[in-house]
Formats: structure tokens, sequence, C-alpha cells
């Protein structure tokens, strides 16, 4: 062995005769064995490797409010499988699996038909042969908890409602403080200096505390205008200026931490985006502040785009590092609207193949803990590209009820719409309702997501809060 002799141990059985090596012999390494018998001689290389394992990932698969849950799980093999049929004999699946193979490593699994509560289980048996001739040798499972709910955010998923200072908000805030973990008041502005003004309401720090609401306000490039996000952005001393006075500020008023809603940010600026992200963890982390950021989502190929596609790459969407601001931050705020929007036709607000392309690809690289899903619940109403107003879902039911539209429900967008005609204008007018947003849900459950971030309170449909179990 290796060139010279060794004392071996053989066992004869028929025709085979069996030669137990020495050892130990490190995992990685490489020899040489040669026998001899008479005038046979055998020469062999091998290398010492451990038995064939798999890593198993189990999600949930494309969840739909009204069907039964399903399940996808990637299997992978540390090295390939020498008969794929061999190897799938080994696995066992719950509920009806369909196998499909990446390749000699990689079988992907969908299985449909389980229930709410149940548990999905991937169990794989030793004997699988590997292509280098090992096998597997020990018995592997993994499993998945199928939720109780896919249509209510249950309590340990997190509530976060915007706010303005309008009555609409207000009213909506204090009827429903005990159904809220987080609310996020739209009171602050960052200046091109670092300093911040406000306009905190001292009524409704008292109420939210007093309900056990965390308060995590947004603060906004004052204006929305890159060039005071960029002022900022570009100065390490004005970076750690806005660190430091939100830090006072947080203290002064009891908050629970900040959300940065910094938009349109040149994609140009994305570095120092996450700069500031990074400066705001530094100083909020040690003072026990919690730090998020609002992020505008994106699809693939938004950035080789033409048009106004690409535009809004440039000027909104193209800022965000997602997996770099998920690494200093405490979470993202995926602002998962305005899928059609001020420079866009007619279109869903929020449509649900949209939203699932968009967590699917932004999510990349973010811990799913650290994301939430945005859901809208305002109209918006078109009389042309670039030409548009919002406002409530109620103001929405006004409009058709004084124009004679009938809302229609668009099953593949999962959204509501009419459309109408007021002194010679046409109109076409989105919306969400309770039932079209139930219907988002699942994608929490589906992407096992923090939880879900609403704007805004007062723009909802009254019945929207069945879908938000009491938190406390």
């Amino acid at each position: 062995m290796d060139g010279r002799t060794v004392a071996v141990s053989t066992t004869t059985t028929g025709s085979v005769l069996r030669v137990a090596l020495p050892g130990p012999m490190p995992l990685g390494s490489r020899h040489t064995v040669q026998l001899a018998a008479g005038a046979m001689h055998i020469r062999a290389a091998f290398k010492i490797v451990p038995p064939l394992t798999a890593a198993v990932n189990m999600h949930l698969y494309h969840l739909q409010a009204d069907a039964q849950a399903s399940v996808a799980a990637t299997i992978r093999f540390s090295r390939p499988v020498a008969d794929k049929t061999q190897a799938q004999e080994h696995l066992t699946v719950s509920g009806n699996p369909t196998f499909t193979w990446r390749d000699a490593q990689t079988v992907e699994v969908v299985s449909t038909g389980f229930r709410l509560s149940d548990h999905a289980v991937v169990m794989i048996d030793p004997g699988i042969e590997a292509r280098d001739g090992t096998r597997s040798r020990k018995f592997q499972s993994a499993g998945l908890a199928i939720p109780s709910t896919l249509t209510q955010v249950e309590p340990g998923r997190m509530v976060q409602m915007y706010y303005v200072n309008t009555d609409d908000g207000r009213t909506s805030l204090f009827a429903h403080l005990n159904q809220i973990d987080v609310l996020s008041p739209a009171w602050y502005d960052a200046n091109a200096d670092g300093s911040i003004t406000g306009y905190a309401r001292r009524d409704v720090i008292d109420a939210a505390h007093a309900a056990g609401v965390a308060i995590i306000p947004l603060v906004v490039n004052k204006d929305v205008d890159p060039d005071v996000g960029h002022a900022i952005l570009s100065d390490p001393a004005r970076r750690a200026a806005l660190a430091r006075n939100l830090v006072n500020e947080a203290k002064t008023f009891g908050y629970a931490g900040f959300q940065l809603d910094f938009e349109q940010i040149p994609w140009t600026d994305r570095d120092l985006l996450t700069a500031l992200v990074q400066d705001c963890a530094n100083a909020f982390h040690p003072a026990g502040l919690n730090l998020s950021i609002a992020v505008i989502p994106r699809l693939p190929g938004d950035d080789t785009a033409s048009g106004t596609l690409l535009d809004y790459f440039h000027q909104w969407s193209g800022a965000y590092d997602f997996a770099a601001l998920a690494t200093a931050a405490d979470f993202l705020s995926f602002m998962t609207y305005d899928e059609h929007n001020g420079v866009t036709p007619p279109g869903p607000v929020s449509g649900t193949p949209w939203m699932r392309r968009a967590l699917e690809f932004s999510m990349q690289g973010v811990p799913p803990e650290k994301g939430t899903i945005g859901l809208p619940t305002y109209y918006h109403d078109w009389t042309g590209v670039g030409r548009l107003t919002s406002s409530s879902y109620a103001d929405a039911l006004i409009l058709a009820q004084t124009y004679g539209a009938t809302p229609t429900f668009d099953g593949s967008e999962e959204e509501m719409h009419f459309g109408y005609s007021a002194y010679g204008v046409h109109h076409e007018l989105w919306i969400q309702s309770t039932d079209t947003l139930r219907r988002k849900l699942p994608l929490m459950y589906e992407y096992g997501l923090k939880g879900i971030s609403v704007w805004r309170l007062g723009f909802e449909d009254p019945s929207f809060w069945t879908l938000i179990p009491p938190r406390r």
C-alpha cells in the first residue's frame, strides 16, 4: 500500500476476496494499493470519501388562499448518484410528490395535497449508490409544518401599520390598537445636512405606548428629493449626524427605533445608501434600537430593460442592495405595491403574480425573517399614463356608486377594478378589498416572512381587520 508492504487481514466468500486495509486514513487522502497472487497483479488508486449524504431544503410552494397547500423540496446529494431511478426508490415524500432531476446530484420535488396544520416529510433511506461506488449509510429525514392559517396574520408575525396625521388614520388607529405590533408614523424628514425635522403627535405616542404598540417612525429624504438624499449619503459626517439625531429623537420620545424611507435615490448611490444603513446600525444597536428600511422590490431584467422601466430602475428601484441592507438592518419592508403607477398604463396596484416574482427575486440573500410583505389598502385611478389619483377603499366605493360602476374581481391578478366616465373623461380604477388582501397573505407564509407592512391606516376596507387577530 502506497509503495510499502503492509500486514492485512483477509476473508473469502466464494470467489470474493475481502482485504481490510490498515487505517485510519484521513478524509480526502489518496492512496494506491497493489495486490499480487502468483501471476496475478492488481493495482488500484482510491480516495477516502465519506458516505453519500444529502442536504434537504423544504419550503411552502405557490400557496393559494382557498386551495390545499403544496410543498417544494430540493434534495442535493454530496456526490453524483450512479442511477437516478435507484436513488429515487430510496426517497419517500409525503403528500402527492412529483420528482424532477436537475442533474445527477439534485432532485427537485413538488408535493401537493396538504391540509392546514399537516406536516410534510422527506425521508431518505440508506443504500443509494453514488457514481464513485460509495453508498449512503444512514437514514435521513426533514420536515416542514404547514401553517394553521394562510389568510390571517397570526400572532408571532409582525403587523406594521403606516400612519399619517389624518382624521381617518387617527380613527382607524385608535379603534385597532390591540391589532397592531408596530406603528410607523410618517412624521420625519431627513435634511441635507443630516438634521431631522418632524411633527410627532403626543396623543398618538401615549396611546400606542399604553396599548403595548412599538413605535418605529419613518424618516424620509426631505421632499423625496434625490439631491437631499445624495447630500446625506455622500458625506460620512452627515450620515453620522443623521444617525446620531435619530438615536436622540428615539430616546426623547421612547421610540423602538426608526425606519429609513429613502426614495428616488439614483442607482449610482446604491453603495452609499448601504453605507448609511450600516452607519445607522452602528449607532442604533448599541442603544437598543431597531433599524429597518423600506425598499422597492425589483424583477429580473429591470437593470437591462428599456424606456420607462429602465428609468424607474435608475431613479427608484436600483438603489437597494437587498442582501447588504439585510445584513445591517433588523428588517426590510418590501413595498410590494405600485406594480402599476404614475408612469405606467392602468393595471393592478399589487397583482399576486407580480408580488410573487418580486419577492422571489428581491429576497435572494435576505433571511426570510428579515423581510415583510407590503400590502396596499388604497386605489389608483387613471385617466391616462401619468395622470393618476389615489385614495381610500371607501372613496372607491363612492365613485362606483356615483357613476354606476360595478367592481369586478380579476381572478389572475386577485384584485378589484372598474371603469367609469366623469365629465367626459374615462377612468380606470384598481383597488384592494379585504377578499383580495386575504388572497395575498399566503405569500407571507410561502416565503416565511416576518410579517406585513400596510400602507396605510384609514384607507382600508373596514373588514380588513378580520384578517388580523388581536396581538395582545
